[in-house]
């Protein structure tokens, strides 16, 4: 039996989602100090400022942080701007819906709780007017270890998060972090594969041809948008690099925001 993805309620008045719609994935939010981290965080701010002016809704398709581990309700000192920021877009009426991510498996907690964003594990899919929309973050689509499946499976376990659970939090972010790659010290971020990107382009494209009207994933942190007539299958980019995120304001989607800003 075909897998079905979750769907929004369109007539549940508290998660139907309102246009323009914004789509972000990999902006890697970090505990860690430097001014690199600083910049990422104040634009993604300035984001989210304009989010709750247009009186939108927020979808992020994985990867908002580096590293979240809901433990006790504790948010590091250098996330709490932005989880105030999100918090903001709630109280102001933004619906936000978080589709997990290969850095951010353990979402549902604090964030769910208190700030009612609601989490999707998968992916998600839903319909507003004649437009259906396909969103992933694509971990699961494209990776280079042939045992990374089995390793997701195995993070996503209860008895995993159990364990970690019973360690001081800050040294569960410490731990988290370390084998980021985004967060070491190197001299240079590795670039994603060419074939790795093609291979999620190319999934994107056969959701079009399923039906889907507009198909977004994160993951491959390339920012790029392939049209068949007047549908579109796009990876969003990162917040590293290209400061990119997607916009559908009712007539069509677009990037946005794209610009290189190569961070080490």
């Amino acid at each position: 039996m075909k897998k079905q993805e979750p769907r929004i309620p369109l007539d549940h008045p508290d998660v139907t989602p309102k246009p323009p719609f914004y789509f972000l994935s990999d902006i890697h939010l970090s505990t860690r100090r430097g001014a690199a981290q600083d910049a990422r965080r104040e634009d993604l701010l300035k984001l989210l400022a304009e989010v709750r002016e247009s009186r939108g809704t927020l979808f992020i398709l994985g990867d908002f942080f580096d590293f979240w581990f809901d433990c006790r309700s504790y948010v590091p000192e250098a996330l709490k701007p932005v989880v105030k920021g999100l918090s903001e877009l709630r109280k102001n009426g933004i619906n936000i819906h978080y589709i997990g991510g290969n850095h951010d498996y353990w979402i549902p907690g604090y964030l769910t709780r208190e700030l009612g964003i609601r989490y999707y594990p998968e992916a998600l899919e839903f319909e507003y007017g004649n437009t259906r929309f396909y969103c992933v973050h694509g971990d699961q689509v494209v990776y280079n270890h042939c045992g990374y499946p089995l390793i997701r499976r195995i993070l996503h376990a209860k008895p995993a998060i159990a364990a970690l659970k019973c360690l001081p939090a800050k040294l569960i972010y410490y731990l988290g972090e370390r084998v980021s790659h985004y967060n070491r010290m190197l001299d240079r971020i590795p670039e994603v594969p060419g074939h790795i990107v093609i291979d999620m382009q190319n999934f994107l494209m056969e959701k079009l041809r399923q039906g889907y009207d507009i198909a977004l994933c994160g993951h491959v942190h390339r920012p790029q948008c392939r049209r068949q007539g007047n549908k579109s299958a796009a990876i969003l980019g990162d917040w590293i690099r290209h400061r990119s995120y997607g916009v559908w304001d009712g007539s069509g989607f677009r990037l946005a925001g794209i610009k290189e800003n190569d961070e080490n």
